[in-house]
């Protein structure tokens, strides 16, 4: 069995066409989607990068692998290696397990170097950094590699090929054609409307629509590329900025499809699981922040999971409550492993094959590094629950009603007393049953004491009794 895990940096979902986008950009990742399945409520258990992609290879929550934040201790992945005939480790990442169980893992990332985190090149057959970048790395310098590799393993067999692709993490470097491309189709956002974004003139935030010298990738307020604006001061601004995110997506596609292509060429692609997904979400315009990722909130964790795998074609869209924990533990599954014990993901293996899917009502998750927060999430609310704002105007508490507010606009604390009890009641008892696992103490406590020590601004002092 062949699968190719397409990972793609900071890709909403709904900037796809297969998820209704209006923009028909993305070919490639749409096939993928013609033949498989689209999972509309999945979700990265932790974000952003660091502690998302501890989720994935880990199978765990970052509340046990230790991983919820970029730097300081809450960055350390708790890992015990088996040694010297000792007890089985308490993170067996998932590139080992699925080696364990006869499939070759190829990894070609530079997520390793990027954030320091060398544990993500452990356990792989072979793990290749496409390049020396420390970031920016753009798509033909990923897919290149790849092919590279693709051509001589022709004829190779059950394996899992990771592949990273830095597009559309901004800023935004896509060879100017394709930025041309997308700025000819209809622009077809009607949010954030113009009076919002006038609103947002005034947001103290260091990504907000001004892109001052606080925003440390825009210097001296002026925009390092021609495919994004110097600031969001009106729609046209606004379209500049998507035009650009969109250029990004639709470049990375492209070398999908050159993937895609080399597969077909050696007549393997139709027998191929293909499975494309993202780390994370991107904010644009959400709560006043553009082209990043800051937060708890529905536009960072709700991220896209297309899968295509021979012979399993469950009806599509699947709208089940799924975390990216669940993938790790379903490959092991698909594969033929038994998932380690200490995994906090539940495979939906059984929902593939047999249409028996996990029965939740509710998730948990949480972001650790623009601001401090834990979700939880009905199939109609949302609670943010804020640690520590970090200079982010958030409240300590709020609630949104998702049905009819999915940019999460209008804190309803107030108004339903009754859902807020319910939903603090929630999360109450996920963090009983994480440390209940982990007998470690909440990470998030570690967060909080490292930027209060390091003098890090907070708007308020939210309470933490949770």
């Amino acid at each position: 069995m062949r699968i190719i895990y397409i990972d793609i940096d900071s890709l909403r979902l709904d900037h796809l066409g297969c998820y209704g986008y209006g923009r028909d950009t993305f070919p490639n990742i749409d096939r993928i989607a013609g033949r498989g399945t689209r999972f509309d409520n999945y979700y990265c258990a932790d974000s952003p990068c660091m502690p998302s992609r501890h989720n994935l290879v880990t199978g765990r929550f970052g509340y046990n692998n230790g991983v919820v934040t970029h730097g300081g201790a809450a960055s350390h992945l708790r890992i015990a290696e088996r040694m010297y005939g000792g007890p089985e480790p308490s993170n067996q990442l998932l590139q080992r397990v699925l080696r364990e169980n006869g499939v070759d893992t190829i990894g070609f990332s530079n997520f390793a170097w990027r954030h320091c985190a060398s544990w993500f090149s452990l356990g792989w057959s072979e793990f290749h950094s496409p390049n020396l970048e420390f970031g920016d790395e753009q798509a033909h310098e990923v897919s290149g590699p790849v092919l590279r590799w693709l051509k001589p393993n022709e004829g190779r067999d059950n394996y899992y090929l990771h592949v990273n692709f830095w597009d559309p993490h901004c800023n935004y470097y896509a060879p100017r054609e394709w930025f041309d491309r997308v700025s000819r189709m209809p622009f077809t956002a009607d949010w954030p409307t113009a009076e919002v974004i006038r609103e947002h003139q005034s947001f103290p935030t260091p990504h907000n629509s001004v892109f001052t010298t606080a925003n440390r990738l825009f210097r001296q307020g002026h925009s390092p590329t021609p495919n994004m604006p110097d600031a969001i001061r009106n729609r046209s601004d606004y379209e500049h900025l998507i035009n650009g995110y969109d250029a990004e997506i639709l470049y990375t596609d492209h070398h999908i499809g050159l993937l895609l292509e080399e597969l077909d060429r050696q007549g393997v692609l139709d027998e191929t699981a293909v499975i494309i997904s993202a780390d994370h979400g991107e904010a644009q315009g959400e709560h006043g922040v553009y082209k990043d990722h800051y937060c708890a909130h529905e536009c960072v964790h709700n991220i896209p999971l297309i899968l295509s795998w021979p012979g399993l074609t469950p009806p599509s869209p699947n709208r089940q409550f799924l975390y990216n924990v669940d993938l790790s533990a379903t490959l092991i599954e698909l594969l033929g492993g038994s998932v380690p014990e200490q995994y906090d993901g539940v495979s939906f293996a059984d929902g593939l094959q047999h249409g028996r899917w996990p029965n939740r009502d509710h998730l948990v998750w949480g972001h650790g590094l623009h601001s401090l927060q834990r979700c939880v999430r009905t199939r109609d609310y949302s609670l943010i629950k804020t640690y520590h704002d970090r200079g982010f105007p958030f409240e300590p508490l709020a609630l949104y009603d998702m049905r009819s507010d999915p940019h999460q606009t209008t804190n309803l604390l107030h108004e339903n007393p009754a859902i807020v009890s319910e939903l603090e009641g929630l999360l109450a008892i996920w963090i009983q049953t994480q440390e209940a696992k982990s007998r470690r103490g909440d990470p998030f406590d570690i967060v909080c004491r490292e930027w209060d020590e390091a003098g890090v601004r907070s708007m308020s002092v939210p309470p933490r009794e949770l």
